[in-house]
């Protein structure tokens, strides 16, 4: 069984267009519209089925690991999880590694046996209930043939016919509630004896379901999914009983307990352990207990469990491994929102420290600390240095950024002695400012001037005529 389920990307509009029952939730203060669905859409809560009604697990697992951020009352939130794990659990869809696991060992278990044990172990498997405390036996009811009593002139014939149509009739029973689990089991025949008494009329067992099987000698078999009691398992395993006897109303005496018409197939009213049944040649009961110890001990080495385990520790450990499958994998759901969430809020502050970076450099660039093509330059300096270092390194007005001119023949034309009078000026009041030298002064403001290429070749001009 693949446990990756992909969670289908549902567009705002396509929640939109979801009935209100696709919802886990929907908070009261809305309205209708012409469509039966609640507005504001806002309302509604926790998308869980698709367009179709059909749930959808990957949704329905987020929302109850995402319901706790939703802005609703703590109240609300755990009706909501307590709805959507009834949901899951509904669906019988969630499986658990350990569970696929066991179906493996068993699997490889059957490839290694006959056809015949392979049929058994296949019609074990299918007796094996998660949601109880149980386990039902699956053994021969009947088989068709002609059968013959020991001491009297009886003869039953069952064809395939009546084979199938018992296992027909025992669905329109159930559907009907002639038994509130199953038809009952009793021991030797003492109910159709006429014995009356709790002690002698009490069930070893029920009969929860059956169905048909072919045989190799081309009969054919009803076979049943029995539930016994404790005492009926003690009894079998002892070896008291070993025989199973049916109790059935042929077809053409068989009528509805519902509308009193005839039924119209054979009517399976229960069954008897004993040791002379009268139909001959069936599997022994006890052979599905010998079946049912060699799978729960290949299911116990599976799990671990130990020699002792029992049905009840195993199918308890099962049902344990079950829930926490379910919440392991509620787990990664959230684990998987968060890194989510994570990764968009990373990719939002990549953004904002980059804007913000860009953001920086345009200010080097106002103050006159870096010209256009040391934008690169300062940043190293900044990420490795600090700012103070890069702003000591630059420091602000380095770089003219006071436009001299129009470009194209618009430009205005600079006057001849224009720079050196604008280097001499800067050069005074460098030196009083930050006392320096005549010549350190003039050198320092001559960089500042001429860092405009349009003032370098005025200067040069300006040289040249001198």
């Amino acid at each position: 069984m693949d446990k990756k389920e992909y969670m289908a990307e549902w567009s705002t509009a396509y929640i939109n267009d979801l009935p209100d029952s696709a919802f886990l939730y929907i908070a009261p203060g809305g309205e209708k519209d012409d469509d039966g669905r609640t507005t504001p859409r806002s309302l509604r809560y926790f998308p869980v089925r698709d367009e179709k009604g059909q749930i959808d697990l990957p949704h329905l697992r987020n929302a109850i690991a995402q319901a706790p951020k939703a802005n609703l009352s703590p109240e609300i939130i755990s009706k909501v999880q307590a709805e959507g794990r009834k949901m899951l659990e509904g669906t019988r869809e969630e499986a658990m590694d350990d569970y696929d696991k066991v179906d493996e060992e068993m699997k490889r278990a059957r490839s290694m046996e006959d056809d015949e044990d392979e049929m058994q172990m296949s019609d074990w498997a299918g007796a094996l209930r998660l949601d109880d405390v149980s386990v039902e036996k699956v053994i021969e009811l009947a088989r068709s043939g002609s059968h013959y009593g020991r001491a009297s002139d009886r003869r039953v014939n069952l064809s395939a016919s009546d084979i199938e149509s018992m296992a027909r009739g025992y669905s329109l029973i159930k559907s009907e509630g002639w038994f509130a689990t199953g038809a009952p089991v009793g021991y030797n025949h003492a109910s159709m004896s006429g014995a009356l008494d709790a002690e002698s009329t009490k069930a070893a067992g029920r009969i929860i379901d059956v169905h048909v099987r072919a045989n190799d000698d081309g009969t054919m078999s009803l076979m049943g999914s029995v539930r016994w009691t404790e005492e009926a398992k003690r009894r079998i395993r002892a070896g008291e009983f070993d025989g199973f006897s049916i109790e059935a109303v042929p077809a053409q005496g068989a009528r509805s307990k519902k509308t009193g018409e005839k039924l119209g197939e054979w009517a399976l009213i229960g069954g008897t352990l004993t040791n002379e049944p009268f139909v001959a040649g069936m599997e022994p009961v006890a052979a599905s207990e010998k079946r049912n110890e060699m799978s729960f001990k290949l299911i116990s080495e599976t799990l671990a469990l130990g020699e002792g385990a029992g049905e009840v520790e195993i199918l308890s450990e099962i049902q344990a491994l079950r829930e926490r499958a379910e919440k392991a994998d509620a787990l990664a759901e959230a684990l998987d929102t968060v890194t989510t969430d994570r990764d968009a809020i990373k990719a939002k502050f990549d953004d904002l420290e980059a804007k913000e970076i860009e953001r920086m450099l345009d200010r080097a660039c106002a103050d006159g600390r870096i010209a256009a093509s040391e934008r690169d330059d300062y940043l190293e300096i900044y990420t490795h240095c600090g700012e103070e270092r890069a702003n000591r390194a630059y420091f602000e007005n380095r770089i003219s950024v006071t436009e001299i001119g129009k470009a194209g023949t618009d430009a205005e034309r600079i006057e001849r002695g224009t720079v050196s009078a604008q280097c001499s000026a800067l050069a005074e009041k460098l030196s009083e400012e930050e006392g320096l030298d005549p010549a350190a002064a003039f050198a320092r403001a001559m960089q500042i001037v001429l860092s405009d290429p349009t003032k370098i070749a005025a200067y040069e001009a300006e040289t040249l005529d001198s």
